[in-house]
C-alpha cells in the first residue's frame, strides 16, 4: 500500500493567495536569508531580461552557504533559527512563499543546488558555489514594480559590517541618532521547540528618516506614526503575514522612544499624538519635557476650587492646562512627576500669586474683643441685614493670608493681618467699609474676576447710596 503524505501544496494557489500582497515581501525575505548568516556581503539585483521576462537575484558570502537544501521547498521544517532571537527566520515559510511568486528559480549554495523549473518539477544537482549563497528567479513584473522594489528595497537596513548593494550601488546605514537598551516582548523556543511568548533586553537603534517604519533587524515591517525609524535587534513578535505589530508593543516602543528623546522634540513634535500616548506610561522626566514643551515651564493646571485663580493665571498669560487635555492615565503621571518635580504643572490655586486669599496659621476666633472690634461686627452684621435681608454671623480670627473671608452668612476678619487700630469706626469707617463691600460681593459670586461679582459691588453701592440719601 503506497503512503502518500498529509498535505499537497499547489504551488498556482499559493501563488494567487499571495499575489494580492505588496511584491516586497519577496526582497525581505530573500535578503533576511542572507542577513541571518554569517557574511560580509550581500548583493541585490532586479531587472528585467525581456520585454516579458523580469529578475530578481541574491547572492551573498556565507562560508557555510544554505545549511540545508531541503529547507527550500520543505514547509514548517522546524528552522534552526526560530529559537534564536537573534535570526529573523521562524518557521521555514517565507521563503515558500516568496518562491511560489516565481515562474523558475535556481538556488545554489556551497552544499548543492535545487533548481525550480517552470513546469513545477523540482531537481536537485551537484553544482555547487565555494562560497555563499545565489538565489536567481524570473517572475512576471511591469517597469513601475521594478522602480517601486529597488526603492523598497534600498530602505532595508544592513547589518553593521556587511555590504549591501542593490543593483550594483551601496545602501549605506543611516547614522544613528539614538542607542538605548530596553525590556522587549520577542519569540523564542521552548523545550518542545514550540514558539512561545518572551520578553528580554534589546538593543534599540533610532534613526531620522523621511518615512518611519519599525524594522525587526534591519528588515522594514510596518510603517508607524512615530517620529523615528525604530530598529529592533532581535525578534518581534509579529502578525501571520509578518507584517505588523500588536498596539501593546507599539505602545511600549513609543513610551521607550519618547523616554529616549524627549528632551530633543521640538515644541511641534511634542504635539504628535503618539507623544500624547506614549505619556500613559513615560518617565517623569519625559513627562515634564512634553507638558512644559506644550504649555510653558510656568504653565498651570485648572483648579475647580479656586476659578478666579484661573482667571488670574489665565490672564498673566499663563497656559491653565484644561482636564480635557490628557486622558487620567496622563493626569495620573502627571500627578507622580510633580511629586517629584514639586514646581511642575502645580493647579492654578496652590500658586502664590494666583491664588485666592484664605486664611492660614490655625484660623482660630481670638479670646477678647475690644469695644471697637464689638463696633465694627454689629456694623457689619447690620449691614448685611440692610443688604441681603439676612443675618450674618461675624466673627474676628487670628490667621494669616487674607484680610478677611466670607461665606454666605459668615463673615470673618483677620485680626492679624488687620491691627487693633484698623477696628475704629470713627476714624477708619471708609476702610472698613470698603473691605465689608469687597467680601460682601462674594454673595453673587466668589469669583472677583467674573461679571457677576462685578455687577453685585454695584449693587451694593447704590443700596448705600439710597440708603444714605434716606437717612437724610
Amino acid at each position: 500500500m503506497q503512503k502518500n503524505n498529509w498535505f499537497e501544496i499547489d504551488k498556482k494557489g499559493l501563488q494567487q493567495v499571495q499575489s494580492e500582497k505588496d511584491k516586497f515581501f519577496i526582497i525581505k525575505e530573500l535578503v533576511s536569508n542572507s542577513f541571518d548568516e554569517v557574511i560580509t556581503l550581500c548583493k541585490l539585483d532586479i531587472g528585467k531580461t525581456t520585454s516579458y521576462k523580469s529578475y530578481i537575484d541574491c547572492m551573498d558570502n556565507s562560508i557555510d552557504g544554505f545549511k540545508d537544501l531541503k529547507d527550500s521547498y520543505t514547509m514548517f521544517a522546524p528552522s534552526y533559527k526560530k529559537g534564536i532571537v537573534e535570526k529573523r527566520g521562524r518557521f521555514n515559510v517565507g521563503e515558500k512563499f516568496a518562491l511560489a511568486m516565481f515562474d523558475f528559480a535556481n538556488i545554489k549554495s556551497t552544499t548543492g543546488s535545487v533548481i525550480f523549473s517552470k513546469d513545477g518539477s523540482r531537481n536537485k544537482t551537484k553544482a555547487k558555489t565555494e562560497l555563499g549563497t545565489i538565489f536567481s528567479g524570473e517572475l512576471k513584473l511591469t517597469y513601475e514594480e521594478i522602480d517601486d522594489l529597488t526603492q523598497k528595497a534600498k530602505m532595508i537596513i544592513p547589518p553593521i559590517g556587511v555590504e549591501y548593494l542593490v543593483n550594483g550601488n551601496l545602501v549605506s546605514r543611516p547614522e544613528i541618532y539614538k542607542f538605548f537598551t530596553e525590556t522587549l516582548p520577542t519569540v523564542v523556543s521552548d523545550d518542545e521547540g514550540n514558539l512561545v511568548r518572551s520578553s528580554r533586553n534589546t538593543n534599540i537603534e533610532l534613526f531620522k528618516t523621511d518615512e518611519h517604519f519599525i524594522y525587526e533587524m534591519g528588515i522594514p515591517v510596518v510603517e508607524t506614526d512615530i517620529g523615528f525609524s525604530i530598529n529592533v535587534d532581535q525578534k518581534i513578535p509579529l502578525n501571520k503575514d509578518r507584517d505588523n505589530v500588536s498596539p501593546s508593543y507599539l505602545k511600549k516602543l513609543k513610551t521607550y522612544v519618547l523616554n529616549h528623546t524627549s528632551s530633543d522634540l521640538t515644541d511641534e513634535q511634542s504635539k504628535s499624538a503618539w507623544v500624547t500616548e506614549a505619556l500613559e506610561d513615560a518617565n517623569v522626566d519625559a513627562v515634564k519635557d512634553v507638558v512644559e514643551s506644550r504649555y510653558g515651564e510656568d504653565a498651570v493646571v485648572f483648579d475647580p476650587t479656586d476659578h478666579e485663580a484661573n482667571k488670574k493665571a489665565f490672564a498673566d498669560d499663563v497656559n491653565v492646562i484644561t482636564g480635557g487635555s490628557f486622558n487620567s492615565k496622563v493626569w495620573d503621571n502627571i500627578k507622580r512627576t510633580r511629586e517629584e518635580h514639586q514646581d511642575f504643572a502645580r493647579p492654578s490655586g496652590s500658586v502664590g500669586q494666583y491664588a485666592s486669599p484664605t486664611l492660614t496659621g490655625g484660623a482660630k476666633e481670638i479670646d477678647t474683643y475690644t469695644d471697637g472690634m464689638k463696633e465694627v461686627i454689629d456694623y457689619a452684621k447690620e449691614l448685611h441685614l440692610y443688604l441681603f435681608n439676612s443675618s450674618c454671623s461675624v466673627s474676628i480670627h487670628n490667621g494669616n493670608g487674607a484680610l478677611a473671608t466670607y461665606g454666605r452668612g459668615n463673615l470673618q476678619f483677620s485680626y492679624k493681618m488687620l491691627g487693633k487700630k484698623w477696628f475704629d469706626i470713627a476714624n477708619n469707617k471708609q476702610r472698613i467699609l470698603e473691605l465689608i463691600i469687597h467680601e460682601f460681593g462674594h454673595w453673587y459670586s466668589g469669583d472677583h474676576l467674573s461679571e457677576r461679582y462685578y455687577d453685585g459691588l454695584c449693587e451694593i453701592g447704590a443700596k448705600l447710596i439710597i440708603r444714605e440719601s434716606n437717612e437724610k
